[in-house]
């Protein structure tokens, strides 16, 4: 089976980190092509590019963005030149209006990898999201409340559930350079590594995340928050830095991220809406417990105290009782548990064979 792999970029983030990870497990048993349309000449958009099995086939068209007509029609030309059996796209559905409708040999794949309507561009599609997803395009959802949005938007019952998977695993060697850099951080000798992977964006509300950290500074716990990602260069993320208080540090994208994953006591995730985080089940897959609100379908995978951490709400006062008692409580959840958790329900081995039965119904 020939398998066309498409999205915008491979630049960090969530869903590109599935996408080469998801590929990579299915090129065992599979051809699969990979295609991307916004310029690699801007670097962090090939990011993820390096991670790539080397028979996995690779593909940039170049454009500025992905809703360029130079990407549109480039990706419609690039399936009539490739032949694949299935298209799975990661991108916004408009990028397989064009060739879903013209070129009807593959079948077509869309993984919603948010709550459906935060997956919706504009509201004006709505109509035809529906109409392509009823007569041309096969929709994936990523986790039960992301399936549940999917129903109650668009009035249709003919999505697949897929649970995000992940390939990683603890590393038997941590990096020295990095076990100084975490160390020479500390503020205290015992001060607990909380660790927040996510690019800075409304989604993720890291103001609630510095507020109550820059809080948690001021009690009688002793802590660090480490962030790593990219945006917190722009002018709101400079702001939020700004605010924050010694013990807060911004590492910047990080090539080695299960390093501090392996080193951090907590795994920390303010988001306001979530589809599931795949930084989420890295951290897990570590053996790092969780400490999250509720958003999207973290319930579904976080149990408040047993597998990790969850507030009651999105406001500060249920965000920081919930890192409070994270702390206190640390002991009561069993790290080697976590990963046999991750091993047994998200791995990549079992979401990629979950996609191959899917893509050959």
């Amino acid at each position: 089976m020939k398998i066309l792999e498409l999205h915008y970029t491979l630049a960090p983030g969530g869903a590109e980190r599935f996408m080469v990870d998801l590929s990579n497990e299915l090129c065992k048993t599979n051809e699969v092509v990979m295609c991307t349309s916004n310029s690699d000449a801007i670097g962090q958009n090939a990011h993820y590019k390096k991670d790539l099995n080397p028979q996995i086939k690779y593909i940039n068209i170049g454009s500025k963005s992905g809703h360029q007509m130079k990407a549109l029609w480039g990706i419609y030309k690039i399936l009539r030149k490739e032949k694949p059996d299935i298209v799975h796209a990661h991108s916004d559905l408009i990028c397989l209006f064009l060739p879903a409708l013209l070129y009807r040999k593959p079948k077509y794949f869309h993984t919603l990898h948010n709550l459906a309507e935060k997956c919706l561009e504009k509201k004006i599609l709505k109509s035809v999201n529906k109409w392509y997803y009823k007569k041309r395009v096969r929709p994936i959802t990523i986790s039960k409340i992301c399936l549940e949005s999917y129903e109650k938007l668009y009035g249709l019952s003919n999505a697949t559930k897929i649970d995000n998977g992940s390939p990683f695993l603890p590393k038997p060697t941590i990096n020295n350079d990095s076990r100084q850099e975490v160390e020479s951080l500390k503020i205290n000798a015992d001060d607990k590594v909380f660790v927040h992977v996510a690019r800075y964006a409304l989604q993720k509300n890291q103001q609630l995340l510095i507020k109550a950290f820059n809080h948690l500074l001021t009690t009688k716990h002793r802590a660090i928050l480490l962030i790593i990602g990219d945006g917190y260069d722009t002018p709101d993320g400079r702001n939020l830095l700004a605010d924050a208080q010694n013990g807060i540090y911004w590492l910047g994208v990080k090539n080695n991220v299960q390093d501090y994953l392996q080193l951090a006591d907590f795994f920390i995730l303010s988001s306001s809406w979530e589809g599931l985080p795949i930084a989420l089940l890295e951290a897990m897959a570590c053996g790092v417990i969780p400490v999250c609100t509720p958003a999207g379908g973290i319930p579904d995978v976080v149990t408040d105290k047993k597998t990790g951490f969850v507030s009651s709400g999105f406001e500060f006062e249920d965000f920081y009782n919930t890192i409070d008692e994270a702390i206190r409580s640390e002991k009561t959840i069993d790290k080697e548990f976590l990963k046999q958790y991750f091993q047994a329900n998200f791995s990549m081995e079992q979401c990629a064979l979950h996609y191959n039965h899917c893509f050959n119904q």
